[in-house]
């Protein structure tokens, strides 16, 4: 026989387990309602025992939540408690109520009774009047908890909101000196300072190559700031889309020959521009290249597709740029969380990619932005397929049955 006990209390456990495990019952323990339901619910216990005061759900609602639950209908459902009251516990669906402390001569003995099929009950009076009164109490708690969620959920705003504000700030901090730092490091490279050995240029170099990582860095914590506070400015304009997948092509070739990857672009038919702010266009394109790049192997490809995507009538119509990359792809259930700022599938200390987890959620926002969307799906040979859909007016809005 299978026994769950539903009880927070160890010692309480403790007891139970050891009286019935000698009269050869099988006993599972909840410390709390909720992951008592799913303990019952997962499995199908003979008897089923609960305390009336228990964290998050109380007995009450415990035994409640059970008795809708088809294959628990025979199951009987015991109080067994130092406090609550019978009434209220038989009107609700509990079949028995054991008074706390146990009598253990006697304890095994009575539940057995209820295995058997003994049942105590209460009058339809009585138990109408008990499920009025548990109807209203369960109306009180539920219109606290959302007050306590509401309140919860303002903090969480504000303390979002000024988590952005120290960011946006932090960064524009970070920014100032960075300008004058590169063109420096620029003048020396040049040699317009005087002339350079070999040893120097090398190192020269390679600061202007971190100079550059890091600006990078700071341009997407604004960005992402930008977005998240609102202080978004567009320059619209009509933009050539081709040019803008070749304008981001050009500004991660470096990195990719550093890869050993192949950029591509592939213009599949006739394209058409588009009406937008094209600078974030190409920096949005140019995150999700940056990706490709970055998360597929060592000599691999990644691709830039253009195509136009129009209804059936031909009214609405689409630019889509696709980045395809022979990576290991995103998962379909993480495809809605990468979109979000910071958010990294490898979020540990010792994760293969660098970055900031910014790439995803600036190209998702400058789709939004422009009334488009951000599509994730597999790629037609494996990897990630990341495809920027804008609408080549603004007052097209995106479709999903667009193709």
């Amino acid at each position: 026989m299978k026994v769950l006990h539903i009880e927070d209390q160890p010692p309480n456990r403790r007891l139970v387990r050891k009286i019935l495990e000698a009269k050869g019952y099988e006993v599972t323990d909840a410390a709390d309602g909720l992951i008592g339901i799913e303990l019952a619910c997962s499995s199908q216990p003979d008897l089923i025992l609960i305390d009336i005061n228990i964290p998050h759900l109380n007995g009450y609602e415990v035994v409640t939540r059970l008795r809708a639950e088809p294959h628990l209908a025979d199951t009987p459902i015991v109080a067994i408690t130092a406090e609550g009251d019978r009434t209220r516990a038989l009107a609700l669906g509990f079949d028995g109520f054991i008074v706390k402390p146990l009598q253990v001569a006697t304890f095994a003995r009575d539940l057995r009774g209820f295995i058997e099929g003994r049942r105590e009950s209460v009058s339809d009076a009585e138990k109408t009047v008990q499920l009025a009164a548990h109807s209203r109490e369960m109306v009180d708690r539920l219109e606290s908890q959302v007050r306590a969620l509401t309140r919860a959920n303002e903090r969480l705003r504000e303390v979002d909101r000024l988590k952005m504000e120290v960011l946006r700030n932090v960064s524009h901090e970070l920014s100032t000196p960075m300008t004058p730092l590169m063109g420096y490091v620029r003048l020396l490279a040049a040699e317009e300072l005087g002339p350079l050995a070999p040893a120097q240029r090398k190192v020269i170099g390679r600061m202007d190559a971190s100079l550059v990582r890091l600006k990078g860095l700071i341009d997407n914590l604004l960005n992402v700031t930008r977005f998240a506070t609102g202080a978004v400015s567009m320059q619209r304009g009509v933009v050539d889309s081709e040019k803008v997948a070749r304008k981001a092509v050009r500004a991660q070739a470096e990195f990719a020959e550093a890869r050993g990857v192949a950029l591509e672009v592939e213009v599949a038919g006739r394209v058409e521009p588009v009406i937008g702010d094209g600078e974030r266009l190409i920096d949005a394109l140019r995150q999700l290249i940056d990706n490709g790049v970055k998360f597929g192997p060592e000599g691999g490809r990644v691709r830039v597709a253009l195509r136009l995507l129009v209804d059936g009538e031909g009214e609405r119509r689409v630019m889509e740029f696709a980045v395809s990359d022979d990576g290991p792809g995103i998962d379909g259930a993480q495809r809605d969380r990468v979109v979000e700022p910071f958010y990294q599938i490898d979020g540990s200390a010792t994760r293969a990619h660098g970055g900031a987890g910014l790439g995803l959620a600036i190209a998702h926002r400058t789709a939004e932005l422009h009334g488009g969307r951000l599509v994730i799906t597999r790629g037609p040979e494996g990897g990630a397929r990341v495809a920027l859909r804008i609408p080549t007016r603004p007052e097209f809005c995106y479709e999903e049955h667009l193709e």
